[in-house]
């Protein structure tokens, strides 16, 4: 298959994905009425076990305060999908990487890990609890709704762009992760858009929805990091082997604290600061790279 018509697929793939998601938002989720919920001044007084017990009765207030506030989000969103498409083009298969790709896809990096570790640490203590073990990136999510939304766009954007970028630094062939990596940094425009629905709506096919398009963003996208390595480690480059049983351990970790300890932003955490980490290390540093590797070769993915 020749590289064009693979760009094609990709690029086809990317913009079903945003079309898809277009006609949900607006035939389906602009009919949805469930609000975010915003504690009081009061409630923000409550012991811990108080606040909780009171959790399904709090006031309400709706996210988006017109209709207005509601399209300009789903054009805006909807456009940016639509993006990752031009991204596959302009990324996996330009003809060589520029100046201006590398600090897009730098600055995307910085600004992702940045914002969701700040994300991370906001709190509010008074009603979940502490913040390493109970607050969840979708509970302060309740709380701070756009601050959610920010997060899932920066994450899915950092994630994407720069798992491209390593693919095409190191003229990478495999389909499998271009695929993987699409539909997980896709799933998390559901996530935001659905939020944690709280104590009193688990288990319905809103919370389900919301847990599903998690998982699959955190599993796929951690997916093409994993193949990349991977496919570095049968080549026997060690300090790839490490960064692969490095990585891959972290995500271990993460599910043994998610079983033990229990959800919590800070563990959510763990495994997209080794990413980003591993990402920065491949695209912009020297530490990894082969001693021929030759940037300005055209990657091959027939």
């Amino acid at each position: 298959m020749s590289d064009k018509k693979t760009m094609k697929i990709y690029m086809g793939l990317c913009s079903v994905i945003a079309l898809v998601y277009g006609v949900w938002m607006s035939l389906f989720m602009r009919w949805d009425q469930f609000p975010y919920i915003i504690p009081t001044e009061a409630d923000m007084l409550l012991p811990s076990a108080d606040f909780i017990a009171k959790f399904d009765g709090m006031l309400h207030q709706p996210l988006y305060a017109n209709a207005a506030v509601y399209w300009i989000w789903v054009i805006f969103s909807t456009i940016l999908l639509f993006m990752y498409a031009l991204f596959i083009k302009k990324i996996l298969f330009a003809e060589k990487i520029t100046k201006g790709t590398t600090v897009f896809c730098m600055a995307n990096l910085i600004a992702g890990f940045a914002f969701i570790t700040w994300y991370g640490f906001l709190s509010f203590p008074e009603q979940f609890g502490n913040i390493l073990t109970d607050v969840t990136a979708s509970m302060l999510g309740l709380r701070y709704p756009w601050h959610f939304k920010i997060w899932g766009i920066l994450a899915s954007l950092s994630i994407f762009t720069n798992t491209l970028y390593m693919y095409r630094k190191n003229n990478y062939k495999g389909k499998t992760g271009v695929i993987v990596t699409s539909l997980g940094c896709a799933s998390i425009f559901v996530t935001i858009n659905v939020p944690s629905a709280g104590l009193d709506l688990v288990m319905t096919a809103r919370c389900l929805s919301h847990w599903a398009t998690a998982l699959t963003f955190a599993f796929l996208g951690a997916a093409g990091v994993i193949i990349f390595l991977f496919h570095k480690s049968k080549q026997k480059e060690k300090k790839y082997i490490f960064a692969t049983v490095f990585f891959v351990a972290v995500l271990i970790l993460m599910l043994v604290l998610l079983a033990t300890v229990g959800k919590s932003a800070f563990i959510e955490n763990l495994p997209m600061w080794v990413a980003y980490a591993l990402l920065f290390i491949i695209n912009f540093t020297s530490l990894l790279d082969e001693k021929d590797t030759d940037e300005k070769k055209v990657p091959s993915f027939a």
